[in-house]
């Protein structure tokens, strides 16, 4: 066994595991994006349904999203803890996952259509509970295995610039392609069916390459013994983490603040080209302008990390650019008819910087976790991960539930849209502050959390790292013996 330990330490990452590990976010992103932008206006617009039935829908939808994240986390930790076979701990999961996301998924954006009153509402909420158990499955999975595949800090920053190119390309291809197949085939049924169908079928085969091409390498934890104290996962350990792991709290309050700041500009940023720029095809376009920069920015992030010093201060920087990109394109907005290339353009950069913070977060979840176990002496990539993805669902709870509200709150009027009218004046200003505005604020909240609560740097960075160091030396040294 420690001759297994030593070789896993010891092999590369190939380019086969960057590209799979890539894959899994990608193929989760394609279908998300239907999801988060679209579903308030399948809802509202297609379905007919109320906004008071939907926000009760959402609320509902979310609060067992927030309980499940942990949950699973936690149950894939004490699974493998207690199996004693020599099986992978998360990539099991992944391939589980994939169907109730494709049937999920396609099912929620067609059969609730063919049907009508609490018929439709039902359908809704049973298709809507299948997709996200499926994308929970994946996503606590693949967000977890890059504590098993990578067995060292390079590693850990590669796998986090992959996922995050794979989640830009999974957001930039949903991005381009929903737009254009609703621009042709309208948003009706048969618009949101087709669009469904081909997020569905390019997500799940995606996702199916992650998982086979990816790899867990770091198998320190296999074969364990079930009744050593460090292995006895419990439910209640993650409490310890939140009263322990200053580092932790700073990435949840950082998660819960800048989802829900990206999933409002998400949720306004249709109604902005739909109502605003008379023109929902031009959406794909800014989508392009954000993904491609953050591709070419996480290209080079190992070597802006190096020259700022830090991943947090790259963070940091890129979150200040897009606070002012965002703020002055609202400013002159205020004063003069800003023309649809540069909205497009001013708020594709700007939203590109501020969800860089997202894209590169990943190896800092790493770190907490190797800094939880370095604490408690208990390694619970699953737990951790899922308590983190529970704190983005906190984030998207009151996002999605407010902006049903102020859609309505706002004086916002399908109706109008419907019949080619126009919205009200103030119903117009208050979509582009929603737009604008809103995700500016939330990247200031992120920033300060990595500003004045994240602490794993100088003299407590370098001790993580001895620490490390001398688990690895300890492992060879057994292997030697």
């Amino acid at each position: 066994m420690a001759k297994e330990i030593a070789k896993a330490s010891q092999n590369e990452l190939t380019w086969k595991h960057k590209i799979g590990y890539a894959a899994g976010d990608a193929g989760g992103v394609m279908t998300l994006v239907l999801v988060s932008s679209y579903m308030t206006r399948y809802i509202t617009n297609v379905l007919t349904i109320p906004y008071a039935t939907l926000s009760v829908l959402l609320l509902i939808w979310n609060i067992w999203d927030m309980v499940n994240d942990p949950l699973m986390g936690t149950l894939m930790d004490k699974t493998f803890a207690k199996a004693k076979s020599d099986r992978d701990k998360f990539r099991p999961w992944i391939l589980y996952s994939i169907a109730p996301i494709v049937l999920g998924i396609i099912a929620f954006f067609s059969v609730p259509s063919l049907l009508n009153g609490f018929a439709a509402v039902a359908a809704l909420f049973i298709f809507k509970i299948i997709y996200e158990l499926g994308y929970t499955m994946m996503n606590i999975g693949m967000g977890s295995l890059l504590g098993t595949m990578a067995t060292n800090d390079p590693e850990r920053a590669t796998l986090s610039s992959a996922r995050g190119m794979g989640s830009t390309v999974g957001s930039l291809v949903g991005m381009v392609v929903v737009p254009q197949i609703l621009s042709r085939l309208g948003e009706n049924p048969q618009g949101y069916f087709w669009a469904a169908v081909v997020c569905g079928i390019l997500g799940g085969f995606s996702v199916l390459v992650h998982y086979l091409w990816t790899e867990e390498r770091n198998i320190t934890d296999r074969n364990s013994d079930p009744n050593d104290e460090k292995n006895n996962v419990k439910f209640t350990d993650i409490i310890n983490v939140f009263k322990e792991n200053r580092a932790f709290l700073a990435l949840s309050l950082h998660s819960i603040i800048i989802v829900f700041g990206t999933t409002i500009y998400n949720q306004f940023n249709a109604y902005m080209y739909a109502d605003v720029l008379g023109d929902i095809s031009l959406l794909s376009y800014t989508s392009i302008i954000s993904m491609v920069l953050t591709i070419v920015i996480l290209t080079f992030a190992p070597g802006l990390v190096k020259r700022f010093g830090g991943t947090v201060r790259v963070i940091r920087a890129a979150l200040l650019i897009g606070i002012a990109l965002m703020g002055s394109l609202f400013a002159l907005m205020l004063g003069a008819d800003v023309p649809a290339v540069l909205f497009l353009v001013a708020s594709g950069v700007g939203f590109a910087m501020i969800n860089l913070s997202v894209q590169m977060q990943w190896g800092l979840v790493g770190e907490s976790i190797d800094y939880n176990e370095y604490l408690t002496g208990k390694r619970t990539e699953g737990a951790i991960y899922g308590t983190f993805s529970l704190t983005r669902r906190v984030g998207q709870t009151i996002s999605q539930s407010l902006a049903v509200l102020m859609i309505g709150w706002i004086g916002y009027n399908p109706e109008l849209t419907n019949a080619g009218i126009a919205q009200a004046d103030g119903t117009i200003f208050s979509i582009k502050f929603m737009t604008l505005v809103v995700p500016a604020i939330a990247a200031l909240g992120s920033w300060a959390c990595f500003k004045f609560i994240w602490h794993l740097e100088g003299d407590l960075r370098d001790k993580l790292t001895l620490w490390k160091d001398s688990k690895t030396a300890d492992v060879e040294g057994f292997d030697e013996e």
